[in-house]
């Protein structure tokens, strides 16, 4: 069966403002359960080494309906719905303890080679491991896949990259990048402001000991951060709070 199920208990290090689950841990649950399949599926981390097969994540779109306290517990169902050429497209549902259904969300994923670090095609095999495609799709539209920087948009936050920071990819791992995102907000649209929502296109890796600028601007109900390199050169992500 294609759906893959992980439950999760609600810790005191994942929870935020108001003493609720954040956006943050959310999205590290999320990955945590994407690997938990990977791992069933015989491509996890610890079966890199005969495999040199890897998943790298290009894109999240998140939504919460509701932020659970600690304690609580989480039910998250995970898909591929579509697992073929270069790609995985990803979905979770999150439900609660009484079965509501409390996130959805959406991912992209690209299979590469961890040895070369070149894109692979996903051969059928790995599909099959994966027990194949599920039709359905947690969002009736598309996630929008390419973010535009915004022009003029205005420097808020400048960072050099710390080891904590580093993954056992040797970069930056993906859920602190909401964490740059967080502190490019000025404080009263920060505090006013609980961000149910999350769009993120992950553009270039970002490295110890990278220096990165973060840019904010507020278009269409949304504040949108881009993330930058030292001297502007390159965009490493652009990420969507609402």
């Amino acid at each position: 069966m294609s759906i893959f199920n992980y439950d999760y208990v609600v810790k005191y290090f994942d929870i935020g403002k108001n003493n609720k689950l954040s956006l943050k841990s959310l999205v590290a649950i999320l990955q945590e359960a994407a690997g938990c399949h990977s791992d069933m599926a015989g491509y996890g981390l610890n079966d890199i080494p005969n495999t040199h097969f890897s998943w790298l994540l290009l894109n999240w779109k998140v939504k919460m309906f509701s932020h659970p306290a600690v304690n609580e517990e989480l039910h998250i169902k995970t898909w591929p719905r579509s697992l073929e050429k270069f790609y995985c497209y990803r979905d979770f549902e999150v439900y609660d303890g009484n079965n509501n259904l409390i996130a959805i969300a959406s991912s992209k994923w690209i299979a590469i080679n961890v040895d070369t670090k070149k894109i692979i095609k996903v051969a059928p095999s790995i599909i099959d491991a994966y027990g194949g495609n599920v039709d359905k799709n947690v969002f009736e539209d598309p996630f929008e896949e390419k973010i535009a920087a915004p022009e003029n948009a205005k420097l808020n936050f400048e960072y050099t990259i710390q080891r904590r920071d580093i993954d056992t990819n040797g970069h930056v791992n993906n859920s602190y990048y909401i964490d740059f995102a967080l502190e490019t907000l000025d404080e009263k649209i920060y505090a006013q402001n609980e961000f149910n929502n999350l769009e993120v296109v992950y553009k270039k890796e970002i490295k110890y000991p990278d220096k990165i600028r973060c840019y904010y601007s507020f278009e269409n109900n949304q504040h949108i951060i881009t993330i930058k390199n030292e001297d502007d050169s390159v965009i490493h992500s652009v990420i969507k709070l609402y």
